[in-house]
């Protein structure tokens, strides 16, 4: 039978539920990351049945929570997360639990999914979804009926059914096939889960390394061109995707020299290099926190005061018990100076975590703001085409460029190779799950993880000094 989840897979790509239902999908053990999200929503999924019977349920005349019942009509097969029955109505309410922040498109596809199968078996009168509240702000004790909140689909989801009924009558035809066909792929070779089938035999530089190629890809594809070499100078393409698809098919870097120096001659010594490390959990850790909101844990930071200078390296990471914000802020602070550019990746991120600082931190609002005014973002030089370079396989990341201008430096020789995985270690230490004895030599992993970003940084600004 075909479960929401079969169904879900079928939006994605027909292919990965092929793969699924023919067990082609190549067995991957979860990252510590992937076993953290999934956790977490075990845990909003736990929290939101006492939210449910004591917020929820009261107010019904007469009601009968159904905590996560299964239902099936032979050929689809569902497993709701709580079921209401109104002993006055006779009729039945649907509640769907998502750990987000906002009702999104594939919320609605799953549950008019549900509501089709339930519709058959029951008398189903409404469709809500549970969510947690984005405004939501720890204050003191955490508050369940603050967490969440309620919202009615039943009307919207009329709209799906139809689309929905064919859909899934499709993605149910699609397991019956006993070979799958080409059109099945995806277009995310960098995500896919079976990159054998959806992807087999893909060239060194194929379309999808294109940013933003999105329908564009469909349309490549189906005039049998999967290889960025072989897109015609005629097809639509931005002005990026162009320099990327000439950078490629003339194995050379593209670099705009002029616009280059220019940007770099706007930089004010002394030079600051930042770097932010963060930790975003669902449910706050900390008071006047908001769910998903980053939580500043460690900085790395080198000052350069000249061009004849070595730079100075400073650096703060708090494991501790209370906001890290209240040792992190001061402590950043006492090293930047009153004036300078400070050079980041992806502007936007740092500018961000500032502000909230500012808001946790009012003492020191106004030099956080101070810093704002002072980023300079080294990503858009790339970002923006300025330097395309055919290995940077059309990413702007740091881990994308930093290899290719800068082979010298390495993430190979530490322990802490990824953001993600230095947020669960930091979340490990503050949790008190590591043990005493090795607390020292993983908070030094963190700090050569962190450090590392921001040292290429520096390599990079000197790396394009020379342009």
């Amino acid at each position: 039978m075909l479960s929401k989840t079969d169904f879900l897979l079928y939006l994605e790509a027909p292919m990965h539920l092929w793969a699924k239902s023919h067990q082609k999908l190549p067995a991957k053990p979860p990252s510590p990351f992937e076993i953290f999200l999934s956790q977490q929503g075990q845990t909003i999924e736990a929290l939101a049945k006492p939210y449910i019977e004591e917020i929820v349920l009261p107010g019904y005349g007469d009601g009968q929570l159904l905590w996560q019942q299964s239902f099936d009509d032979g050929r689809f097969q569902i497993r709701t997360d709580a079921l209401i029955f109104d002993r006055n109505t006779q009729a039945y309410d649907l509640y769907e639990i998502k750990s987000s922040t906002s009702v999104q498109t594939n919320h609605k596809y799953d549950l008019a999914f549900q509501a089709l199968l339930l519709a058959a078996k029951i008398n189903l009168e409404r469709v809500f979804i549970i969510h947690v509240q984005k405004n939501y702000c720890l204050t003191g004790e955490f508050d369940q009926r603050q967490f969440f909140t309620t919202v009615d689909l039943t009307a919207k989801l009329v709209n799906y059914h139809q689309e929905v009924a064919k859909l899934r009558e499709d993605a149910y035809q699609v397991t019956q096939l006993t070979a799958p066909r080409p059109d099945f792929a995806c277009t995310k070779p960098q995500t896919c889960p079976c990159p054998s089938l959806c992807h087999p035999n893909l060239p060194d530089h194929p379309i999808y390394e294109l940013p933003y190629i999105g329908k564009k890809a469909l349309t490549l594809r189906q005039m049998g061109i999967i290889a960025i070499k072989d897109i015609p100078e005629s097809f639509n393409l931005n002005e990026v995707q162009r320099k990327i698809t000439q950078a490629v098919q003339n194995n050379a870097p593209i670099i705009d020299r002029d616009t280059i120096r220019h940007t770099l001659s706007q930089l004010e010594y002394p030079l600051h290099f930042l770097d932010y490390e963060t930790f975003n959990p669902a449910i706050p850790l900390f008071k006047n926190y908001h769910p998903y909101e980053s939580i500043v844990f460690q900085y790395s930071l080198f000052v350069l005061d000249s061009p004849d200078l070595e730079p100075q390296h400073f650096d703060c990471l708090d494991t501790g018990d209370e906001d890290p914000a209240i040792r992190i802020v001061p402590d950043l602070l006492s090293h930047i100076k009153p004036a300078g550019s400070v050079v980041v990746w992806n502007q936007s991120f740092e500018a961000t975590r500032n502000q909230e600082l500012a808001n946790r931190c009012p003492q020191y609002a106004d030099q956080l703001r101070d810093i704002n005014s002072r980023l300079f973002d080294l990503m858009k030089i790339f970002k923006d085409g300025h330097y395309i370079h055919p290995d940077f396989h059309g990413s702007a990341s740091l881990k994308a460029v930093l290899p290719v201008l800068c082979p010298e430096l390495s993430y190979d020789s530490l322990s802490i190779v990824d953001g993600g995985q230095a947020m669960i270690t930091w979340h490990q230490l503050q949790s008190g799950s590591v043990p005493p004895e090795a607390r020292e030599e993983i908070e030094i992993a963190l700090k050569a993880y962190c450090q590392m970003d921001t040292w290429g940084l520096v390599e990079l600004w000197r790396k394009l000094q020379k342009i």
